[in-house]
């Protein structure tokens, strides 16, 4: 695996200083090797049960509870899913992305928390992950979520 690669620690050592927590803010969770592919690892994160796990696409962290009926995400699976396509056709992506609730199989995007497809308007929490020196730091602070854009409405005529 080259060192630009998905997974690779220099892949990992991303963080915007502008938008994201400072680094004194994120808590140690553990060393990057001591990670065990696809395997979840409960931390206590700023008071908070967060669910952290390498896969091949990266180390990401997200709440403990699943929005529909509190199932603990930590025994969720790792796995992509199917994108839309046409008829006969099936794409397969997002490996590696995607945790699967272990009660009722909702999908969350380990990125973003939000519900793959919008099946579920709940979400959960993700949270920024740091790799240095060989070493995983998770912020306590949740990742805000993008909102779509408002559309805007025309202007209104007077009288109307």
């Amino acid at each position: 695996m080259s060192e630009s690669q998905p997974g690779t620690l220099a892949a990992l050592r991303r963080t915007d200083p502008v938008t994201g927590p400072s680094t004194e803010d994120f808590e140690y969770v553990c060393e990057y090797d001591d990670m065990v592919l696809d395997e979840f690892r409960s931390v206590e994160i700023g008071g908070r049960e967060v669910c952290v796990v390498r896969t091949l696409a990266g180390v990401f962290a997200i709440g403990s509870k699943c929005p529909h009926q509190a199932a603990n995400m930590c025994d969720g699976a790792i796995k992509g899913t199917m994108e839309p396509s046409e008829r006969n056709e099936y794409h397969f992506a997002q490996e590696g992305e995607i945790v699967t609730c272990p009660w009722h199989g909702y999908e969350f995007s380990l990125r973003t928390g939000a519900s793959v497809g919008g099946a579920l308007k709940g979400r959960l929490g993700a949270y920024q992950i740091e790799v240095r020196d060989g070493a995983v730091y998770c912020s306590p602070r949740r990742i805000r979520p993008e909102r779509p854009a408002r559309a805007e409405r025309p202007a209104r005529r007077v009288g109307e």
